[in-house]
């Protein structure tokens, strides 16, 4: 998969709604800036953050974020490489293309 598969685009005045998981993601934002909104619980109000090209924030397994483009974005959402080992109980030596990984069953 290309960085550009992986790509998400919001238009000028589109919102998303996501629930994240199974498992933690990072959302890394490539160009433009948005306004993210995660949701709050008993013992947290809901929190509002501003995120601008090549910054990314760190979204727990379960959560659920709401997102606005300002005017416009375009990000990705990533599983973290800890993850990605937790998930698979295995640990690679040394990075692997990702065809390769999906082919041997060691892809997320």
């Amino acid at each position: 998969m290309s960085h550009s598969q992986a790509l998400w685009a919001l238009a000028q005045g589109e919102a998303l709604s996501l629930e994240i998981g199974p498992g933690p993601r990072e959302l890394v934002v490539t160009k433009g800036r948005v306004w993210l909104t995660q949701q709050g619980s008993a013992s947290a109000p809901p929190e509002d953050v501003w995120l601008e090209a090549g910054q990314s924030l760190a979204l727990a397994s379960g959560s659920r974020v709401v997102m606005e483009a300002w005017p416009q974005a375009d990000f990705q959402l990533l599983v973290p490489p800890a993850a990605c080992r937790a998930r698979s109980g295995r640990q690679l030596a040394k990075p692997i293309k990702p065809v390769l990984a999906k082919a041997f069953g060691l892809a997320c």
